[in-house]
Order: structure tokens, then C-alpha cells, then sequence
């Protein structure tokens, strides 16, 4: 094998890996880990975080993945029932 032939051998490895990389990061959003995506996406690429950010977030328009509310929501639902009920029993 030539030097060349050997370099195309490395790079199509690389462009797999980085290709399962890839799917991993769309696999973890996916399943609604926004930040370990960004932390994958930020190993794999070596970029900052608001790039890394702004790339995850293209992904998740490119894929359409519908992303869960944050749990802050969930919180606030929550609170206001209870200061409501609070309210209502006094």
C-alpha cells in the first residue's frame, strides 16, 4: 500500500468516526439531553460553548426534534397550585 492509499484509509476512518459522533449527538437529543449533546458536539469539534450551542440548536431544526420544557414549568405549575390551594383553605 502507498503513502496515499494509506492516508485515504485514515481519513475514511476519521470521517466515520466522526460520523458516528454524529449520530450519537442526534441520538442524545433525541432523548432530551440538550447538554450532553452540546458536550459531545464541543468535544468532537473542539468549539466553544455558543458555537457549540448554536450548532445543537441547528441540529434540532434540522431534525425536527420536538425538545421537553424545562422543568422550571413544571415548578412554577406546581408552586402555583399549591400558594392557590393555600389561599383557598385560609
Amino acid at each position: 500500500m502507498d503513502d496515499t492509499s494509506a492516508e485515504n484509509s485514515q481519513s475514511n476512518a476519521g470521517d466515520a468516526d466522526q460520523t458516528k459522533a454524529m449520530e450519537q449527538i442526534v441520538e442524545s437529543l433525541r432523548q432530551g439531553n440538550k447538554i450532553e449533546a452540546i458536550k459531545e458536539y464541543r468535544e468532537l469539534t473542539g468549539s466553544g460553548l455558543k458555537e457549540s450551542k448554536e450548532a445543537i440548536d441547528a441540529l434540532i431544526q434540522k431534525y425536527e426534534i420536538p425538545m421537553k420544557s424545562g422543568c422550571a414549568s413544571l415548578l412554577l405549575i406546581g408552586l402555583s397550585s399549591t400558594l392557590l390551594l393555600v389561599f383557598v383553605c385560609w
